[in-house]
């Protein structure tokens, strides 16, 4: 009885173990056909690179501000739009070839798909916002003195920001304009108050409080962690803060789209 007992129960979690590593895998492949079919599409090449750089330089052009301290700007705007893009693009657009559709009558969870359109979303970000970091590495004196703080970053910050344009894309639409226009929204009013263009120490108090319940404000701060450069709240409060969003943002991401599956 015992012996059977004892077999039932890894059997079981042999079941739950070959369960989880195939949803990683149909996710990855999911996140590689986006990669390959959407990375170059104009919407993402817009809303992902051409919108935050040209908002950077429409900003800093003129600034008193060494282009090293303007460095982790960049990356926190390129991190925010860019892995917050490939959700907005990718899932109306299949929408609207009935590809997302096809996914759910196949023996594919909507968990695994989502995974994988998040995941697609953190690449592209990441890969984006890398450049940045080289360039300012190479050329303009930037140094990296905090490994942590920048892995953190750019981790938290992609996961955060691609479940956030996840989530909005569970708006009906079968194009990404239908997606963009309310997320843009949220995004834009964000770059005010998080401290790319006016450091938060110079805000008001009730705007410093404000700015501490915005996730893009902890991107900024632990890009300056990472590049020496400093920030406001603390690499703690901005790790934790990032955590709770990223956390929110991917539950709130799979209960829209198990509502809005059920609405259909």
């Amino acid at each position: 009885m015992i012996k059977n007992n004892v077999e039932d129960k890894v059997t079981i979690s042999g079941s739950h173990s070959s369960r989880f590593m195939r949803e990683i895998r149909v996710a990855w492949a999911i996140a590689t056909k986006d990669m390959l079919t959407y990375y170059t599409k104009p919407a993402a090449l817009m809303f992902g690179i051409l919108f935050p750089f040209t908002l950077f330089l429409s900003f800093s052009i003129g600034r008193d501000i060494p282009l090293a301290q303007q460095i982790p700007m960049l990356i926190a705007q390129t991190l925010f739009f860019a892995s917050s893009s490939i959700g907005p693009v990718v899932i109306p657009m299949e929408r609207a070839n009935q590809t997302f559709d096809r996914f759910l009558t196949a023996p594919v969870t909507l968990l695994s798909v989502l995974m994988g359109k998040t995941l697609a979303g953190i690449i592209y970000g990441v890969g984006i916002s890398i450049i940045p970091v080289i360039v300012g590495v190479s050329f303009f004196g930037s140094q990296i003195v905090n490994v942590g703080a920048l892995i953190a970053c750019f981790a938290l910050s992609s996961l955060a920001f691609s479940a956030l344009g996840i989530m909005f894309a569970s708006i009906p639409g079968q194009t990404p304009g239908q997606v963009m226009m309310p997320l843009n929204f949220v995004r834009i009013p964000l770059l005010f108050i998080s401290g790319i263009f006016t450091p938060i120490g110079d805000l008001p108090t009730w705007m410093q409080v404000v700015s501490l319940l915005s996730p893009l404000t902890h991107t900024v701060e632990l890009a300056r962690y990472g590049l020496g450069t400093g920030g406001f709240f603390g690499p703690i409060i901005n790790i934790a803060v990032l955590g709770g969003y990223a956390a929110v943002f991917v539950f709130m991401s799979v209960r829209f789209h198990i509502l809005n599956q059920r609405k259909e």
